[in-house]
C-alpha cells in the first residue's frame, strides 16, 4: 500500500490525521541563567518564616565524602542489611538539589507528614554533596543526618550505594516496618 493509498483509505473511513508532533521529546534543559538563579539563591539563603518545626541552626562541620549511618538505640543492627538491598525498594523520594535551608526542612517536614499518613516504610532523600554550596561544605547533608536522627519514626538510615548516588543519598527505613523479626531489644 502506498502512502497515497493510506490518505485515500484514511479519507474514505473517516479518519482525520492529527496536527501534533508524535515525537518523543527530551527533557526540558535548564538554561545556564536559570541555573544561575537557582544557585545564587541556594547559596544567599534568604530566610523565610515558616512552621516546619525543624532546626535550621548552623550544624557542625561534616565530611562530604563521609558516608552517613544511624540506627536508633534499641534497634537490631541487622537493620542495615535492608538498607543495603540493591536497588533499594524507596516508597518515597525527596530531591533536595537546589533547595534553600528553609525550603529543604519544608520538603523534609512534607516527608515526615507522609511518612506518618500513608505509613511508609522505605524512603530516599538526595542531598547532593555540596559541591555548588558557597564554601563547598556539605550543608544540607548535615541537615538532613540531624532532622532524621531527631524524628523517632526514622529506624535507620545509611549512605546508598555509590551505584545508586554514594554519600549525596541517603536511604531510610522507618518504624513501621517493624515486626516481631525486627522488634526492638
Amino acid at each position: 500500500m502506498t502512502d497515497d493509498s493510506f490518505k485515500t483509505l484514511m479519507l474514505e473511513t473517516g479518519v482525520e490525521p492529527t496536527n501534533r508532533d508524535v515525537r518523543i521529546r527530551p527533557p526540558q534543559k535548564m538554561s545556564s541563567e536559570a541555573i544561575k538563579t537557582a544557585r545564587a539563591r541556594a547559596e544567599d539563603g534568604v530566610t523565610t518564616l515558616t512552621c516546619h518545626g525543624l532546626s535550621t541552626e548552623e550544624p557542625a562541620h561534616m565530611d562530604k565524602n563521609k558516608p552517613l549511618e544511624y540506627v536508633a538505640y534499641g534497634v537490631n543492627r541487622r537493620v542495615l542489611v535492608l538498607l543495603d538491598e540493591a536497588p533499594f525498594p524507596a516508597q518515597y523520594e525527596v530531591d533536595l538539589h537546589g533547595h534553600t535551608v528553609d525550603e529543604a526542612a519544608i520538603a523534609i517536614a512534607t516527608l515526615f507528614q507522609a511518612i506518618n499518613e500513608r505509613r511508609l516504610t522505605h524512603i530516599r532523600i538526595i542531598h547532593g554533596v555540596g559541591q555548588h554550596s558557597k564554601h563547598g561544605r556539605p550543608l544540607l547533608k548535615a541537615y538532613v543526618n540531624r532532622w532524621l536522627k531527631g524524628n523517632p519514626d526514622i529506624v535507620a538510615f545509611t549512605s546508598a550505594r555509590r551505584s545508586d548516588g554514594g554519600v549525596g543519598v541517603v536511604n531510610a527505613v522507618t518504624s513501621g516496618l517493624f515486626d516481631d523479626r525486627w522488634g526492638r531489644t
